[in-house]
């Protein structure tokens, strides 16, 4: 892994409910050379997030706080032109996401997984 320049103009939001996940995540995403990552724990700090700024990339985890799910808001966002990538740890939305268009991530996931994914979202 190295610092991508591609990626150095390039805003991400992150969406986890897992502390240490989104932590670890977040590290890698910056290592990566991304210029600014936002990470939200909760889907309202999310939504929140973007009604503030428009990002370059979303990578959310699909089921977050209180059993609450991330769709519409990937939805949306890809509306707009924003790659997303989702994530979970129940694939049997993988096929419909994938189908739809969108990058899908099963939980765990690898750094390389992650890295392949946003390569396959940003192009």
């Amino acid at each position: 892994m190295t610092n991508s320049p591609f990626y150095s103009d390039l805003s991400v939001l992150y969406l986890e409910d897992e502390p240490l996940i989104a932590f670890d995540t977040t590290d890698f995403l910056q290592e990566l050379g991304f210029s600014e990552v936002k990470s939200a724990y909760k889907l309202k700090s999310a939504e929140q997030a973007i009604s503030e700024k428009t990002f370059d990339l979303a990578i959310l985890d699909i089921n977050v706080d209180n059993n609450q799910t991330s769709l519409l808001l990937g939805s949306q966002l890809a509306g707009e032109g924003i790659p997303v990538i989702f994530a979970s740890g129940n694939s049997f939305d993988a096929e419909r996401l994938r189908a739809e268009g969108f990058e899908f991530l099963d939980k765990p996931f690898s750094y390389e997984d992650l890295e392949s994914a946003i390569c396959s979202a940003l192009t």
